[in-house]
């Protein structure tokens, strides 16, 4: 139920002032004044309109800021209706007011008359306020406040989104179910989906590896290749990052030299150089081929020029070795030659 949202009178608000200042003690509310006649609320008003009696069994209690739970009761024979209330201060003062057009309460002589209100005020007032007596109380319950709470139906429950009634351990058990039923729909309830969930297991393959069940956390692992695992290129479990790339030997120059990743060790060397006439010359490659040199293809032209023979120069085969080759040229003017070179 909404709390009620009392109207505080100027004698009232002077109290509270008061109070607040540290000029007095917290306003005690020590009567309840019931009336049956509906009145409209004003801050002038200093009796409460056609009130029948007063009850000083009056309990309260600050279960916010903003609003204080109140109970009252009357064990007369008395007959009426009530709608409107009035709060007295022990010194008589009316602190504040309420009044609506339909009855709150009737009242019959053989019924016991117990009054549980919500009291709302528009600002942070409620922890200025005792009430004189508090030998009973039913307050609502709170995140600080012991009291009468509702319990939340199974859909309200499962909604999640109500966060004034509360969750009983069986309505809990429901909730637990249905989620069980979404992580595994073969399990009975969710403590069985929990085992489940937390039996699967997340391991690494082919380059990934680790993992392991969900009962904890677990890392997963992709080992990179180093360059010389590039250059051997015979793992299989490893992969290659360009850091790894950029290990390779390598010399990006007009004579220069690379690695070939992947391919076991095989060289690749180029160059420039050049052929003088009529002679055998021996050319060292940037550096030296580990194991042996395949091949080496040069390629350039005759000089050129009236004597000429056209003859450009040629490799010499058995003058390959692990550092350099040789060519002969048959041409009367030294000629420029380029050449490419692979091995391991």
């Amino acid at each position: 139920m909404d709390p009620i949202l009392f109207m505080i009178t100027a004698a009232g608000l002077d109290a509270l002032v008061d109070a607040q200042g540290g000029g007095t003690d917290p306003i005690q509310i020590a009567e309840v004044g019931l009336t049956a006649n509906a009145f409209t609320m004003a801050p002038t008003i200093t009796a409460l309109p056609g009130e029948i009696k007063r009850l000083d069994t009056v309990s309260g209690a600050v279960v916010s800021e903003t609003v204080i739970h109140m109970t009252a009761q009357d064990v007369s024979t008395d007959i009426y209706e009530l709608r409107g209330l009035g709060l007295y201060l022990a010194d008589g003062t009316l602190f504040a007011v309420y009044s609506q057009a339909t009855p709150l309460f009737r009242k019959v002589s053989i019924a016991f008359f117990l009054l549980a209100l919500d009291i709302a005020f528009s600002n942070g007032v409620a922890g200025d306020i005792v009430f004189g007596d508090n030998t009973f109380l039913m307050p609502p319950a709170t995140e600080t406040v012991k009291g009468v709470a509702e319990i939340a139906t199974a859909a309200e429950a499962a909604a999640g989104t109500d966060d004034e009634r509360i969750i009983t351990p069986a309505k809990l058990r429901q909730v637990l179910d249905a989620l069980g039923e979404l992580i595994a729909p073969d399990s009975d309830n969710f403590a069985d989906a929990f085992a489940a969930l937390i039996a699967r297991t997340i391991t690494g393959a082919g380059l990934v590896s680790g993992g392991g069940d969900l009962s904890a956390s677990r890392e997963l692992t992709v080992t990179a290749a180093s360059a010389a695992d590039v250059a051997a290129g015979i793992e299989t479990d490893k992969a290659i990052t360009p850091a790894a790339l950029s290990g390779l030997a390598r010399s990006l120059a007009q004579n220069g030299y690379a690695y070939l990743p992947g391919t076991g060790g095989l060289l690749l060397q180029w160059g420039r150089f050049s052929a003088p006439p009529n002679t055998t010359t021996n050319t060292l490659f940037p550096i030296a081929f580990p194991s042996a040199c395949f091949a080496v293809t040069p390629c350039g032209g005759v000089a050129g020029g009236a004597d000429s023979q056209d003859n450009p120069p040629v490799l010499i085969t058995s003058g390959i070795t692990s550092s350099g080759f040789a060519v002969f040229s048959a041409d009367d003017n030294t000629s420029g030659m380029a050449y490419l070179a692979i091995g391991i």
